[in-house]
């Protein structure tokens, strides 16, 4: 199957047909469909991305879900920097950072993100 990027519209993703593709720079796509959704990423983009990141137990392939592994992608990558404005480019980064510290602790050097004091995993 060719490596599609951007997807379109209607086109095949791991969560069924896309519904929708919002642009976030010219390596990352936010797609939505009926249910669920997550980042796409460039190939150019996907190889830039450690090791570590490129894949998880739910992503692959320049797919990152929405619930948790979006974040790795939207940090290494700094895809706020693409944010429609600055207030929205804060609020989604400090989202990734609690993400990363929550659900992938283990990458959270990896991506510039301190742990917190304390070992408690919310943020």
């Amino acid at each position: 199957m060719p490596y599609s990027f951007p997807p379109p519209c209607g086109g095949s993703s791991p969560w069924g047909l896309i519904q929708s593709v919002t642009s976030l720079g010219p390596d990352a796509v936010v797609v939505t469909t009926a249910s669920h959704g997550g980042l796409r990423v460039s190939m150019a983009a996907l190889a830039g991305l450690p090791d570590a990141i490129q894949r998880t137990a739910y992503s692959a392939d320049g797919w990152f879900e929405e619930d948790c592994d979006w974040a790795l992608a939207y940090l290494a990558l700094r895809l706020d920097a693409h944010e429609p404005d600055a207030a929205r480019a804060a609020q989604v980064y400090a989202a990734a950072v609690r993400t990363v510290r929550r659900f992938h602790p283990e990458h959270a050097a990896l991506l510039g993100v301190e742990p917190l004091a304390g070992g408690s995993a919310d943020g």
